[in-house]
């Protein structure tokens, strides 16, 4: 009972957060959403791991919260006014940049981007999956919106390096949260990782967009944040399914830890068929809807290209670049996700023992795996009500001038004087692959296949200690990004009968967040000190200095509203 409570206070509380006209309304509904999510997440509070991961989340979430509120007192400071519908004329541009900056680091905390992102990996392994799913698809874009609603619409994008800085934190969070991503061995934790990764692309469509506002272009702007808000939607369907489903694979082995898994397709046929749909999605692999709004994104990026621009296109070849890899990546860690989970044999009795979950779980994962389908099939049904909203927001939509149908949407592009064809460059994609099947076959002759019975050496059937493990298959990128990773490895090894038949052999990876050792943790040990020193000079346990420190304060407010007004 008080679980259904709190789920559907946390709802009621996003749709306030939506709905607010005015700033005190939204900081109020913000905070509650933060409050009933933060219960949420400890709902499980027996576990010390889930009351420390919510200990974090609720002081990064007030963190964020803080800059909001300064940022709120700012805008009030000149314009009188908490309406949202109010003009910001009155604010001058050094004022707006110091906004643009609160702005970023008030909802860049909620949206997970690095480096704020230290909760996130945390909060979700913690939370129930259906609460991790309504976190990770729906609360976090409560950030995007907010940026859209303040910086956007409020303040009113009139310089590009706005929009480079937005662009700059997609990428680094694009391509660090899928590598952080592809190391982890909890299901739920590289899930997380990946809704930052997620976060990044939409952060790249949104300074794409940014940067053509502020020169003047508002139909690639139109372009970028059309693509921006499909990719949220997006990301709401396939993340949400993907963590339902990683729930249903919870709730039949007992076990987050891929590990202990494997051979689930047999014993969780259905399971494993959505899941595999939420993968694909979120791979960005044809015809599902994740594809649409990546190909989006790409055909805005490549449009910023021009002439006499060269700073701006080393910057936008620089995003393609970076966005290829995050996409690579991201399908490389679903092979590994689902071949680890579903594939092979059962590497332990939870995986043995496991049962397909009742029907109502299956219905809810298959919901969103269906949407995602069908945006997929269907984008323009879909961009067509984004693109009413994006003309709201700066008065020009892109949704005419697209082109395409069926599974497939581009907008036209000029670059440099030389014409792009997305439909040329797919039959070519094509003609490609049938040549080379054709010179195969006509150069090679026929391949015969041959069967032979091979040496062996006494071996009878493969069993699950030959498989691939989570951290093999992750351990190539963990030496490429070993800068990143922080390798460090233990191996232990018990003697046997002689050296070369060792009773057992243990060998374990660790890595370290960079984040984490050398930002975070110095931050904190430095408060901590502080907040020792200053206790004894401030708790005295003395009444007539905390009346003093009253005085003083009231003392120091007044003068600050005589010299104010």
């Amino acid at each position: 009972m008080s679980f259904n409570l709190l789920y559907s206070s946390f709802i009621v509380s996003m749709i306030f957060v939506m709905s607010s006209g005015n700033m005190v309304f939204f900081f109020i509904a913000w905070e509650a959403m933060s409050m009933l999510s933060y219960f949420l997440v400890v709902f499980e509070s027996e576990d010390e791991d889930n009351q420390r991961a919510g200990t974090l989340y609720i002081v990064m979430m007030h963190i964020g919260t803080a800059f909001l509120l300064i940022a709120f007192m700012i805008i009030f400071s000149y314009t009188k006014s908490f309406d949202m519908h109010a003009s910001s004329a009155a604010i001058p541009p050094m004022a707006k940049n110091i906004l643009f900056f609160l702005f970023i680091i008030g909802f860049g905390t909620k949206a997970g981007i690095i480096p704020f992102h230290i909760w996130l990996p945390y909060a979700h392994p913690a939370a129930p999956s259906n609460v991790s799913a309504l976190m990770s698809g729906i609360m976090i874009k409560t950030a995007v919106y907010g940026i859209l609603r303040f910086v956007l619409m409020f303040l009113g994008v009139q310089v590009e390096w706005w929009g480079i800085v937005i662009l700059v934190i997609g990428i680094f969070s694009s391509v660090l949260g899928v590598a952080y991503a592809f190391a982890q061995k909890n299901i739920k934790k590289l899930l997380a990782y990946h809704s930052i990764e997620n976060i990044g692309i939409i952060f790249i469509g949104l300074g794409i967009g940014f940067i053509a506002q502020a020169n003047g272009n508002h139909a690639i702007s139109s372009l970028a944040i059309t693509a921006s808000l499909f990719h949220t939607f997006n990301h709401a369907l396939f993340k949400g399914g993907l963590f339902l489903g990683a729930g249903s694979i919870h709730y039949a082995t007992g076990t987050k830890n891929l590990e202990d898994l494997g051979g689930l397709i047999k014993k969780m046929p259905i399971t494993a068929l959505l899941f595999l749909g939420g993968a694909l999605s979120i791979s960005a692999i044809v015809p599902f809807n994740g594809f649409v709004s990546e190909w989006l994104t790409y055909q805005s990026i490549f449009a910023t290209i021009s002439l006499g621009q060269s700073a701006l296109n080393v910057i936008s070849i620089i995003t393609v670049a970076a966005l290829a890899l995050s996409g690579a990546l991201a399908a490389a860690c679903f092979v590994k996700i689902y071949g680890i989970t579903f594939l092979g044999l059962p590497r332990t009795q939870k995986a043995i023992k496991a049962k397909e979950v009742p029907l109502p779980m299956n219905i809810g994962v298959g919901l969103l795996i269906l949407l995602c389908l069908i945006a997929g099939v269907f984008p323009l049904a879909f961009l067509r009500i984004i693109g009413r909203t994006v003309f709201d927001m700066i008065g020009e939509s892109i949704f005419g001038q697209l082109q395409g149908g069926l599974f497939f949407t581009y907008y036209p592009l000029t670059v440099a004087q030389n014409s792009i064809s997305p439909v040329m460059i797919l039959i070519l994609i094509v003609l490609v692959i049938i040549g080379t099947l054709l010179t195969t076959r006509i150069i090679g002759g026929r391949y015969i296949e041959r069967k032979y019975g091979t040496w062996d050496c006494g071996f009878e059937a493969l069993n699950s200690r030959m498989q691939y493990t989570a951290t093999g298959f992750s351990k190539p990128l963990k030496i490429v990004f070993r800068l990143l990773f922080r390798t460090s490895r233990d191996l232990k090894i018990e003697s046997g009968s002689s050296v070369y038949h060792p009773k057992t052999i243990k060998y374990k990876v660790a890595t370290e967040s960079v984040f984490e050792k050398y930002l975070y943790m110095p931050a904190f040990k430095f408060t901590k000190k502080f907040s020792k020193k200053i206790k004894f000079s401030v708790q005295t346990g003395s009444i007539h200095m905390y009346l003093i420190y009253i005085f003083v304060t009231v003392l120091l407010l007044m003068l600050y509203n005589r010299f104010a007004s």
